[in-house]
């Protein structure tokens, strides 16, 4: 039996008692050599001749590293010659698409040096194989911004809304439409809140799987960048006239007013882009979405801009530039009691021991001069924020006085 035989046999095998290849993974496995040799490492599970490491042994695959199946199957993380890890994503150029002229439009200078960018960047194209129209982009491995770590306070969850707005924006600024900004297409830089980065597929567990990853801290003590990923539906208006319309439907938000209807008629993309992030907005932090997503608590001062943003009428809702301006306003009302209040959800059960716990951390963080709104910069992604001498013992000392005696924060006055 050759080498290929063999690992298909096991393949089989493998599949046969569950944890084999999906067919969504054989793209993968078929660019295995072809990456390599671009400098780009995928996991063992996707080597042509991989053998499950749990076969003829006791072990479930789930508790194995390459049992841990790709999802989504056109994104996969690789590993570079200095150990860094990345995201590649296949994109079949045969289809028409826009995401890599887009992507390597905002990775340029000097849209790429903007703060206000937050297009994920665009580290390396790979250009087909011979007969192939399958190419590769190389990004920044990113996590989802609302599950993977959650936000501990509602002044984390403004830096996002922050953020988005910027982003959307400087797309905008630059005549460019996302043109699908749901929030599965809006990630984070979270790895930096690991000490030790988790597997891309298990993220209780080490990328090794030699042990549990650690916990991760907050962005409170080490805030992130967003950034808008997914340009396949983008499109830049520079050099066209308005006004710019575009036949409808498209995206993944099917509740888009413009796009109901047995009807469609052409329609502007830009009011459509401040809908859906309107929409991401209301769906996670205002009125939910019905059996699929369950709000929070306490973002009611939100709740006129994204009413407007998600006006039936698209002529009525405010543009970028407007939201952006708007929404600087709203933060300057907001208290220091109402941004660190915690992140709750309406059907969630919130314990008195689960609010000491939570304000014995704020107000270590207030005596540490840790800003409540913990916005991004640029010079200090990836290092916790310094904080002086005089308030760190201070600090100190007052974290062990609410451990002592268990104070809520009723009984303080700040």
């Amino acid at each position: 039996m050759d080498t290929t035989t063999h690992a298909s046999h096991w393949h089989s095998l493998a599949t046969a008692n569950v944890g084999g290849l999906t067919p969504a993974e054989y793209l993968w496995r078929d660019h295995y050599d072809f990456l390599k040799e671009r400098g780009y490492t995928l996991r063992p599970r996707y080597h042509p001749e991989w053998i499950p490491s749990w076969l003829g042994t006791d072990k479930c695959f789930t508790k194995c590293e390459d049992g841990r199946m790709n999802y989504p199957g056109h994104i996969l993380d690789a590993s570079r010659a200095d150990e860094s890890v990345v995201a590649l994503k296949w994109i079949d150029i045969s289809l028409g698409t826009d995401e890599i002229t887009i992507g390597k439009y905002f990775s340029s200078d000097p849209l790429s040096t903007d703060p206000r960018n937050h297009c994920v960047p665009i580290l390396d194209v790979i250009e087909p194989k011979e007969g192939s129209n399958i190419a590769f982009i190389v990004m920044p491995l990113l996590i989802n911004t609302r599950s993977y770590v959650p936000f501990t306070t509602i002044g984390e969850v403004v830096e996002f809304f922050r953020q988005i707005f910027e982003g959307l924006h400087f797309m905008h600024e630059h005549n460019t439409i996302h043109g699908d900004s749901k929030c599965d297409n809006i990630m984070g830089d979270g790895l930096m809140l690991f000490d030790s980065p988790p597997h891309p597929s298990e993220r209780i567990m080490k990328r090794d799987f030699s042990d549990r990853a650690p916990r991760p801290t907050t962005r409170t003590l080490r805030p992130i960048k967003y950034y808008f990923i997914d340009f396949g539906l983008s499109h830049n208006y520079q050099g066209e006239d308005p006004p710019y319309l575009r036949p409808a439907p498209w995206g993944g938000d099917w509740t888009v007013p413009e796009h109901q209807g047995p009807n469609f008629a052409p329609c502007d993309p830009f009011p459509v882009d401040v809908y859906c992030l309107g929409s991401v907005i209301n769906y996670s932090y205002l009125d939910g979405l019905k059996n699929i997503i369950v709000p929070h608590k306490g973002f009611e001062f939100m709740r006129e801009l994204v009413t407007d943003m998600v006006n039936i009428d698209p002529k009525k809702r405010p543009t970028m530039s407007e939201v952006v301006s708007r929404f600087d306003d709203i933060i300057k009302n907001l208290s220091w009691l109402k941004l660190r209040s915690p992140v709750i959800r309406v059907d969630a059960r919130w314990t008195r021991q689960n609010s000491i716990d939570h304000w014995k951390v704020q107000i270590y963080n207030m005596f540490c001069g840790i800003p409540a709104i913990p916005r991004f910069q640029e010079q200090v992604s990836g290092k916790g924020l310094k904080v002086s001498g005089w308030r760190k013992l201070f600090a100190c000392w007052t974290k062990q006085v609410l451990r002592m005696f268990q104070w809520k924060p009723s009984t303080l006055r700040v």
